[in-house]
Formats: structure tokens, C-alpha cells, sequence
């Protein structure tokens, strides 16, 4: 894993069970997305350890393209690394084919190289970048992905953490504008739609499931310590550089991405068999999910196990 970053096994014949006992010799589990929407059950059994990736639902019955969760799938389609959004990275994962569209009807999943596309850099840019941090959340990935969709859209809004913390210097300079006696109609009109806005705020924070609302500050650059090599820890999950606006922020983080991204650091895993498995290290690859006829007409059931970095 150190030199290649990505192994695959075909024909694997694990089930669930031996899915999750292999993976925990790896280090201990992230079951942070093994879970179904509150007041749902879980398709993969209550206590399962496994992320289920496929587009079934709890029925049996193939996702509707235009459902909510083959929109939100949608954000496994761009280029991104697992969990970056919470406060302890995802390691390894080991992403198994329980069962496959039929031949020909695509779904593979490609890789991008980080350290190469790292080492490629020129060194301005390399100085520029090394003391960044960036801030990474789900929604952003999802609303990237579904740009048309509104709901994404202002939930991600609404839920920028970093938004939130300016709220009281807002609060605090109208209120001080309003003790002097400045703006008296205005600043009051300002006071009443920030407390407003912060309550609504609060009220998604507490009401949007965990894995939407994460967000967590990641180092650009980081060294892979089983290789000893830096590399750009970045994703489509990246929305806003620490320390700078989102706007600002922006055209860094997509020609980072494009950088990436590009043919000669990436390469495309075709599903072949049932059981399939391909096992990658978070740290220092991207991956994303190809798309194919198969969406909304075949079934596609994929299970993923993931542990927390360890070293």
C-alpha cells in the first residue's frame, strides 16, 4: 500500500461478516456512515459496520435517479477522499461489489495519484500552498455535484460554520451602533433578521443528520508517512481555505483539483465479478464513482468498510 496506494482482489467470495473482519486488521472502524436516516432502518442490518454505496433501497427496489439519495450519490461522482470532514481522517478503504450491473453498463471507479500530482507542482506554487488549511464538508461535495438543487444549495449556506462565528461580531457592532444612537431604524431592522437568521441556523445544525453537517479544517499538504512523501490531502469536499472567504478561496481549490485530476495521474478500476474488492489508502489518493447506463435500471450494490488512519 505504501509504494501503490491502490490494490484490487477479484472474486474475493467475502460476505458481510468477513468484509468487516478483514478490514479491522487494518485499524479500527469509521462506522460514522454505516447508519440509515433516523426513523429508517438499516438495509444492511441493524449493527452492521458496513457503508452501503449501491442504489438499493431498504425494498430491495433499484433508487429512482431523481430520488434524494441517488442525487446525494451524486457527490461520489467528483473527485474526493472519504470522510475528509470529520476530525480523524479515514485511512483505508475496502470497497466490495455485493452485486454488479450486467456487463457493458459501466460503474467502474478511478483514482487520482496526489503525491505525483503534488511532486509535479512548481515550487512557487508549492511555497504558496504550503501553509494551507483546508475546510471540508459533505454538503459542499453534494451541492457541487447537484448544482440545480436548491435544497443543497442553502442548506450548504446555512451551514457554514465559519458564517456562524461572525454572527456575534455582527450582533455586537449593530448593538453597540444602536447604543450610540446610530441607525436606529436600521440597525434594528439588522438586529432583528440576524437573530433570525443565527436561529434558523442553529435550528438546521441541530435537525440535518451528522454526516451533513460535518465540517473540519484539513492540512493541504501532508507527508505520507509509509512512503515518505508529501502529498495534496484535497477533495471535492473542499470548499474555503482557512483564514480566506469562500470566493476567494475558490479558484484555488478548483485548479488544485484540476491539477490533480488530470490523465496522467488517474487511472479507472472496471468491476468485473461479485465479490470484487478494491482496497486504497484515503491519505494519498482521490477516487470517484463512474456512471453508466446502469443508474436507475440495474442494480448496483456496493459495500464499503473504512478505518481511521493510524499512523
Amino acid at each position: 500500500m505504501a509504494q501503490y496506494g491502490v490494490l484490487v482482489f477479484r472474486s474475493t467470495a467475502l460476505n458481510d461478516a468477513s468484509h468487516t473482519a478483514f478490514a479491522s486488521q487494518f485499524g479500527e472502524l469509521d462506522v460514522s456512515t454505516a447508519r440509515a436516516p433516523a426513523g429508517t432502518a438499516y438495509r444492511l442490518g441493524p449493527g452492521s459496520k458496513l457503508a452501503d454505496v449501491g442504489n438499493v433501497d431498504n425494498a430491495g427496489r433499484i433508487e429512482p435517479v431523481t430520488s434524494v439519495r441517488s442525487q446525494a450519490m451524486r457527490g461520489n461522482g467528483l473527485f474526493h477522499v472519504d470522510c475528509s470532514y470529520h476530525a480523524r481522517r479515514s485511512g483505508y478503504s475496502f470497497l466490495r461489489a455485493h452485486e454488479l450491473p450486467p456487463s457493458g453498463t459501466a460503474g467502474g471507479t478511478s483514482f487520482a495519484d496526489t503525491q505525483t500530482a503534488y511532486a509535479d507542482l512548481d515550487e512557487k506554487t508549492k511555497e504558496e500552498i504550503k501553509a494551507h488549511v483546508l475546510w471540508h464538508s459533505l454538503l459542499h461535495s453534494r451541492r457541487l455535484a447537484c448544482p440545480e438543487d436548491k435544497v443543497f444549495k442553502y442548506l450548504d449556506l446555512a451551514l457554514d460554520l465559519h458564517d456562524l462565528r461572525r454572527l456575534p461580531l455582527f450582533m455586537i457592532l449593530a448593538l453597540t451602533a444602536r447604543w450610540l444612537g446610530y441607525l436606529g431604524r436600521l440597525t434594528s431592522i439588522s438586529l432583528v433578521l440576524m437573530s433570525l437568521f443565527g436561529l434558523a441556523r442553529l435550528l438546521l445544525v441541530c435537525v440535518v443528520p451528522g454526516p451533513l453537517n460535518a465540517r473540519h479544517p484539513k492540512r493541504l499538504v501532508q507527508l505520507h508517512k509509509p512512503s515518505n512523501r508529501l502529498n495534496l490531502y484535497i477533495a471535492a469536499h473542499a470548499y474555503r481555505i482557512d483564514g480566506w472567504s469562500a470566493s476567494a478561496s475558490k479558484p484555488v481549490i478548483e485548479a488544485l483539483l484540476r491539477h490533480a485530476s488530470q490523465e496522467k495521474y488517474t487511472f479507472t478500476v472496471d468491476w468485473k465479478n461479485n465479490g470484487d474488492m478494491i482496497f486504497w489508502d484515503n491519505t494519498c489518493v482521490m477516487h470517484r464513482s463512474e456512471g453508466g447506463t446502469y443508474q436507475g435500471k440495474y442494480v448496483r450494490d456496493m459495500r464499503r468498510a473504512t478505518v481511521y488512519e493510524s499512523y
